[in-house]
């Protein structure tokens, strides 16, 4: 059987965490978690939920449902009833429909993002390294034999060959990206 290659999910002690970079990369990722919890509860439990939070640097982020300004003034100005003149919801059948949905495709786009992150690291662990006495790194000083330089130079071509080609690839599907913007 083999072993697990990672820890999977651990319990934390909850506290600061010391790294500067560390406590970016643990927001970004528990912020996606907490917007995703929100719209669920927004959709489940039919409430008008507000979230705003600010990084060490000030940044803010903001998460509301209909909306946070509406969520905020509400707040603000103590109006406890749904009646309220700033969050009436316009009346559509299929409100709750179209919440649900853009739900769905919201967590559906995190998943894929997900699965392509796991797919990309996988893909590089997978990867061989290159071998320390490849062709390419041989310096021509050492080779003596014609046909050999030769050899390398066809190999050579070959593979700027196909790195143009790569390229101009990629920058033609660069450009076309571009102009359907």
């Amino acid at each position: 059987m083999n072993s697990k290659k990672t820890k999977g999910r651990q319990k934390i002690n909850i506290k600061k965490i010391e790294r500067e970079e560390d406590r970016l990369v643990t927001l970004s990722k528990r912020k996606n978690g907490i917007y995703k919890k929100l719209c669920e509860l927004s959709v489940l439990c039919d409430v008008n939920v507000a979230f705003l939070g600010y990084t060490g640097s000030g940044k803010p982020y903001t998460f509301g449902s209909p909306s946070f300004h509406a969520v905020a003034e509400q707040f603000l100005n103590g109006e406890a009833s749904s009646s309220s003149s700033s969050l009436q919801r316009p009346v559509d059948r299929n409100y709750k429909a179209k919440i649900q949905y853009l739900c769905e495709l919201y967590n559906n786009m995190i998943d894929a993002v997900r699965a392509e992150e796991a797919k990309a690291t996988k893909a590089a662990a997978s990867m061989e390294p290159l071998p320390e006495d490849a062709w390419w790194k041989v310096p021509p000083a050492e080779v003596k034999d014609q046909e050999e330089m030769k050899q390398y130079l066809e190999r050579f071509e070959g593979l700027y060959e196909k790195l143009s080609y790569e390229l101009a690839a990629r920058s033609g599907r660069n450009d076309t990206a571009e102009k359907d913007k």
